[in-house]
């Protein structure tokens, strides 16, 4: 009897996820299954040739904030496009639930609606009645947000239906934000505690996988230690997971001295595990020891092995810790390309990059900005935080090509003036002079954390098309990593640098954060697991490196298929939308 599948994918190279050795042979889906590994024969509705391809599990991202943009982009096409199947979302603990009195803080998408809404030069300040924002988002997006509690959400992106699959976390931010309200920056009373630990149940109960934290943003940097320890508590009881920004920045605002001690952030991070018992995700975590002057390569190495020492001292005791670093030299999120956006504040209340630039000309305006500056008033370009700001900006584009490809320190040299003078000439000479970030660690510091067997990939990132972009200063794009990070990853740290092997690097990005998340029948290629599966090409997959455009999708992607079905084509995507809300004791 000849078998028959719906799908059928022949003569690729298989890596499986579990770090075994990959070997030639053809996958069969029905339904939304894998049914059948190996040497297969059969009629096929559909038959796929990965002739010269590799076939693997879909791309898992432990570290997504797909759930604040998944109800505005629900095809995800920036993440199905790089072979990301599955995201996990709610991290930082910003997530776009529950929504009630306040609309959430940190959504950071919604910058132009609070702008609009609320003016502000530096920072926004405190939270704004839900109801104002979501009528703005209707109008802008054309979304209506009708959910209020956790688990609406979730019904409601089911309803919705999405491309990609998504696998939630509750957050602690946006839960202290609707109990506590603007008044944030204190302790909660043991009434506003105990609503806390409700809706942490309630996010649970509807099938949260864990609870996030960000304890660098609003409010939850004013929370001690023993709040978030009793909300983890309530996570010990649905056996989930706990995930954290750690203490690394400090609130993200006016600075006058940095934080010289982050490695207590992980410390913090490795106490909670402890006293809680829950299984814990330290987000991007990058070397807990601050250095000066900048360290050489050798010594940040240094720094990041000491840090994981702190891991595996953790692990040693018993405790479940894991972690997830994002795959680039620069980070994650939103990015900038016009170097006036490194004076925000200013741009806004002048106007426009030329208001900037007429102001720059006023020798006292310049006097007043540069002691601003050097005062730490402004948290994007604050030389006590960094003292080498110049030396990791270059100017990608400018009226004077002589400027191009040199960064603001050496076009300093150049003219002979100081390095916020160069900045200010630069944009007098051309106001829509722009920049990248030549990045703030190197690639060498990321493949010490990658090296390790614990470590996980996290972009950072949310679900965005192609389009998308800030309509106010600072003129934010997505960051590259929104469409080219995993491609990036593999890359960067297995084609090129060979810090793991294909199959290794597979393993981190598919069994082991499903193992880690405890999502269920995925990240594997075998009889059994939920069909999700991208083929790609090894020696072409790669993100497309562009500072003047950085929103473009990776090469190297021919095929994704999430739950069975074909979500990406030859490169494009195919409208479908198969992608479900997994629920921690409902998969």
């Amino acid at each position: 009897m000849v078998e028959e599948y719906d799908v059928l994918i022949v003569n690729g190279v298989i890596v499986d996820g579990t770090g075994k050795p990959a070997f030639k042979g053809s996958v069969a889906i029905k339904g939304d299954r894998i049914v059948d590994v190996g040497d297969l024969s059969g009629r096929a509705e559909r038959v796929i040739d990965a002739r010269g391809l590799i076939v693997s599990p879909g791309f898992i991202d432990v570290h997504s904030h797909a759930d604040k943009t998944l109800p505005l982009f629900p095809f995800a096409e920036n993440y199905v496009m790089q072979g990301i199947t599955t995201t996990i979302g709610g991290n930082c603990g910003n997530v776009i639930a529950p929504i009630l009195d306040w609309w959430p803080p940190n959504m950071f998408w919604d910058q132009d609606i609070i702008f609009e809404l609320r003016p502000f030069k530096y920072y926004s300040e405190g939270l704004l009645p839900a109801e104002e924002v979501k009528r703005r988002v209707e109008e802008v997006y054309g979304v209506k947000i009708v959910w209020g509690l956790f688990g609406e959400f979730i019904k409601w992106l089911e309803e919705v239906g999405i491309s990609v699959n998504h696998v939630p976390l509750a957050g602690h931010n946006t839960i202290r934000a609707q109990v506590m309200g603007p008044d944030w920056r204190r302790e909660p009373t043991d009434d506003e505690l105990s609503k806390m630990k409700w809706h942490v149940r309630e996010a649970m109960e509807a099938g949260a996988f864990g609870l996030s934290t960000g304890l660098d943003y609003v409010p939850g940097v004013y929370a001690k230690t023993e709040e978030v320890i009793e909300l983890v508590k309530v996570v010990k009881e649905y056996d989930g997971i706990y995930a954290t920004h750690w203490r690394r920045t400090g609130l993200r605002r006016e600075r006058t001295r940095p934080i010289i001690e982050k490695i207590k952030g992980v410390e913090e991070a490795i106490r909670i595990c402890r006293e809680t018992g829950v299984t814990t995700e330290i987000s991007h975590l990058m070397s807990g020891y601050t250095i000066y002057p900048e360290p050489p390569t050798e010594l940040a190495c240094a720094a990041v092995r000491e840090t994981l020492k702190i891991i595996d001292n953790a692990r040693s005791e018993g405790l479940d810790v894991y972690f997830d670093v994002i795959p680039n030299v620069t980070g994650g999120t939103l990015t900038t390309i016009y170097l006036a956006s490194l004076l925000t504040p200013w741009v806004r209340e002048l106007r426009s990059l030329e208001g900037l630039a007429r102001a720059l000309r006023m020798k006292d305006f310049r006097e007043e900005l540069k002691s601003l500056i050097v005062q730490g008033k402004w948290w994007r370009l604050n030389p006590i935080l960094d003292p080498y700001w110049a030396s990791r900006y270059e100017v990608t584009a400018h009226k004077n090509s002589a400027y191009v490809g040199k960064t603001i320190s050496e076009v300093a040299e150049m003219k002979g003036v100081d390095e916020l003078d160069a900045l200010f000439e630069l944009l007098i000479e051309d106001p829509e002079a722009k920049y990248r970030n030549r990045g703030y660690r190197t690639d060498e510091e990321i493949a010490e954390f990658i090296k390790h067997p614990c470590c996980m990939i996290g972009l950072d990132t949310y679900t965005f098309n192609d389009q998308w972009k800030m309509r106010y200063p600072p003129y934010s794009l997505p960051h590259p990593n929104t469409y080219g990070g995993m491609p990036r990853y593999i890359r960067r740290y297995v084609r090129e640098m060979k810090v793991l092997s294909l199959e290794e690097a597979i393993r981190r990005i598919t069994s082991l954060p499903a193992k880690v998340f405890k999502i269920r029948d995925r990240g594997l290629i075998k009889p059994g697991a939920y069909a999700d599966i991208v083929i790609f090409d090894f020696n072409s997959i790669s993100d497309i490196e562009d500072p003047l455009e950085p929103r473009k999708y990776p090469k190297g992607i021919r095929y994704v298929i999430v739950n069975g079905v074909v979500v990406v084509e030859n490169g494009k995507h195919t409208g479908a939308k198969p992608g479900k809300i997994l629920k921690l004791h409902e998969q």
